[in-house]
């Protein structure tokens, strides 16, 4: 058996240096990096909720690529993914669309989950809903202006990306999704960027994520850093009207601002519900 034949059976390895050097490089950095990305997870020095699944991922993704590209948009490689806006894209193929694709396959239980969560912005919404069952929105009832300030000093990143991005050649769209990762917030970053640039969909959230997963790790040296040692160990005496915020009077909160903001922004009302 010939090492073309070899390399045709285990594709992964086939396509490592299918286009070029920088491509082999650039996949094996990033399955080295989603394996660090789990351990720096389980290991607690960076957010596990978002770092185990991201890291496990990108090492996933990175590693099964194979000759496999029906609808010709990546040079005759690809995985077993179809983009879910590429239905068409390229008429007279194996595969004109993904609903094609999945009677081909029929195998890839993935797909439809891919297609059905990434095509429409739900992602987005199932990644809020995950933070909303660990969330307690007491701070916000308690010290509603101090939480707008820290909102709107989370935002001035945006406003300063923004410029910066049109500089660099991104339309007004694409700048607008690429500076909403300075917002601080990754659902909205991937409802964004699905809705506004869904071509920069996986670069910007992999860069949103990496910046909030790393932020996390960063906090013990900022911290040292900037607050001194005198102070660290002092405990927060916890405040009096803490427990005067009933879970009703929560309830209620939530469902008020849900249905105001759904009001004042519709486009984005599945994310206030989520």
């Amino acid at each position: 058996m010939s090492l073309d034949s070899i390399l045709d059976i285990f594709q992964g390895v086939g396509t490592l240096f299918a286009v070029s050097p920088s491509f082999a490089f650039a996949r094996v950095g990033l399955i080295i990096l989603g394996v660090l990305l789990v351990y720096l997870g389980r290991k607690g020095t960076l957010e596990p909720l978002l770092m185990i699944p991201m890291g496990l991922g990108m090492a996933t993704v990175n590693a099964a690529v194979m000759f496999f590209d029906p609808l010709n948009l990546h040079g005759g490689i690809g995985t077993l993914f179809l983009e879910p806006s590429a239905g068409g894209v390229a008429a007279r193929t194996v595969a004109e669309n993904t609903s094609d694709l999945m009677t081909i396959l029929q195998l890839d239980f993935l797909q439809p989950v891919y297609t059905f969560m990434f095509s429409n912005g739900l992602i987005a919404c199932l990644v809020f809903m995950g933070i909303g069952a660990l969330l307690d929105i007491g701070f916000v009832m308690m010290h509603p202006f101090l939480s707008m300030f820290l909102a709107l000093c989370a935002e001035l990143g945006t406003i300063l990306v923004l410029p910066i991005s049109t500089l660099f050649g991104f339309t007004i769209k694409q700048s607008a999704a690429i500076a909403m990762v300075g917002g601080a917030d990754g659902p909205m970053v991937l409802f964004t960027s699905l809705k506004l640039a869904p071509e920069l969909f996986v670069p910007i959230t992999v860069v949103a994520y990496l910046y909030l997963g790393l932020t996390y790790g960063a906090y013990p040296y900022l911290i040292k850093l900037m607050v001194p040692k005198g102070i660290r160990g002092t405990p927060m005496p916890k405040e009096a009207h803490d427990a005067n915020i009933t879970s009703f009077q929560k309830l209620m909160f939530a469902v008020i601002i849900c249905v105001l903001l759904s009001f004042l922004f519709p486009v984005a009302a599945p994310l206030f519900f989520s």
